[in-house]
């Protein structure tokens, strides 16, 4: 009801845009769309759950929403409205039996970052150490199980649109994904299994995690000093070239030299520190895949690094990318599906928004042959949340305006050649195990 009552206010405020012409009519829809912005914003903050992660997706959407509505939706990622205190000491006297004060030498009421699941708060331990207290929202599960409901409707409706999908598969991996992050023991075992691997580490840094003081709802982790993220967005682009780069090998290295990926990449879940590194700090969706299926990966981007597009043809049906027999040439899907993977084609490349537009467009296309084709292209199971990060990593990398070899980084991982630039190079002499980013 809520959502419906949002559209109904949109509209009317854009019906009253005609009332004005000229010059006054422009600005009339400039305060529509800062108004609506404010409004999706505020009511998708206020739902939390899957609704405000919604959101957050929609605000990476670089050169797909207007800035205005992106600028508002970007809030969400760490800044949405809070819950009361009197709710957290709720969660504490349900997992410990003790409010929080009980619990923590020092525990701050007001949380300095809250996000679509939880939100965190700084505290001291007993023996003075500072912790970050990640704290569930007290039934946040049942909404999102409610939202989670509607799912299956909704992808069943696009499957009409674009009947290639295999909406049940689709559904499956969303509901096991998003219920795997209300789940903060696994979370916090997945964070720690990162911070093993990334010890010491040259430009990773992530936080470690305190297992005897983390619940099913309360996840309790070193407290790391930091700048937003978003923050360099402001740096000169030099810097900025150096954290995208820093970001896209840890995405995309985690995928093929660990087998596993991180599928949340927006600017709340990263910090700036003060030497250089960039903190990851959440670890609620992540997913792990079986070498055979890196393998299929590495297929894919043998067959684009050789620029053979009957190879590619093939990997993509192997992986389930693409069903077999589709009825085009090799070169018409080519020409629609390459922009997937624009970013490794050329040896350097700039993300602009544009780029990451034409990603998102020619991806969700319906009609004319790019929508034909994209009813015979398919997100094979296990994948969903990789998709997540494609289309919200090449936002932030368009947010950064982000210019590197991204064709080198990613040959090193899929063909094992030497590190192509300096953080390769200092990646691999700190990684532990030999297993470098």
């Amino acid at each position: 009801m809520r959502p419906a009552r949002l559209a109904g206010r949109a509209a009317f405020r854009w019906a009253g845009t005609y009332l004005a012409f000229g010059e006054a009519r422009r600005r009339k829809r400039e305060q529509f769309v800062l108004r609506t912005a404010e409004d999706v914003t505020r009511t998708m903050g206020d739902m939390k759950g899957a609704v405000m992660k919604v959101g957050q997706v929609l605000s990476m959407m670089t050169g797909v929403l207007p800035d205005e509505m992106a600028g508002q939706l970007a809030t969400l990622h760490s800044s949405a409205p809070p819950m009361a205190f009197e709710l957290v000491e709720q969660v504490f006297m349900a997992e410990f039996g003790l409010p929080p004060r009980k619990v923590f030498r020092r525990f701050e009421h007001e949380p300095f970052a809250a996000a679509s699941i939880g939100q965190v708060h700084r505290a001291t331990l007993d023996d003075g150490r500072k912790v970050a207290v990640k704290v569930q929202y007290p039934g946040v599960a049942e909404a999102i199980e409610h939202d989670l409901a509607n799912v299956g409707l909704m992808l069943s409706m696009a499957g009409l649109v674009a009947r290639g999908l295999d909406v049940g598969t689709i559904v499956s991996d969303l509901k096991d994904g998003i219920r795997a992050e209300l789940d903060y023991l696994r979370e916090a075992a997945n964070q720690q299994r990162f911070a093993d691997l990334f010890e010491g580490h040259g430009f990773v840094r992530v936080p470690r995690v305190h297992p005897e003081l983390t619940t099913h709802h309360v996840i309790v982790q070193e407290f790391i000093e930091g700048r937003p993220f978003r923050e360099a967005f402001d740096l000169p682009q030099a810097e900025r070239n150096r954290l995208a780069e820093i970001v896209y090998r840890f995405c995309f290295g985690g995928i093929y030299r660990h087998g596993l990926f991180n599928g949340d990449p927006h600017p709340g879940n990263y910090l700036l520190t003060p030497d250089g590194r960039v903190a990851f700090v959440d670890y609620g969706c992540v997913t792990e895949f079986p070498p055979d299926i890196v393998a299929k990966f590495g297929g894919v981007i043998g067959a684009l690094l050789d620029r053979d597009i009957d190879a590619w043809r093939t990997a993509t049906e192997a992986i389930g990318i693409l069903r077999p027999n589709a009825p085009f040439t090799t070169e018409a899907l080519y020409d629609h599906m390459h922009w997937y993977w624009a970013p490794i084609l050329e040896g350097e490349v700039t993300f602009t928004p544009e780029l990451a537009a034409e990603m998102i467009r020619r991806n969700t296309q319906t009609t004319g042959e790019g929508g034909a084709i994209n009813r015979y292209c398919n997100v094979p199971e296990g994948m969903v949340f990789l998709t997540r990060i494609n289309f919200g990593l090449a936002g932030l990398m368009a947010n950064l305006r982000a210019h590197g070899p991204w064709r080198g980084i990613i040959t090193e991982y899929v063909r094992g050649v030497p590190p192509v630039t300096d953080l390769g190079r200092l990646s691999a002499a700190t990684t532990r195990a030999g297993s470098p980013i």
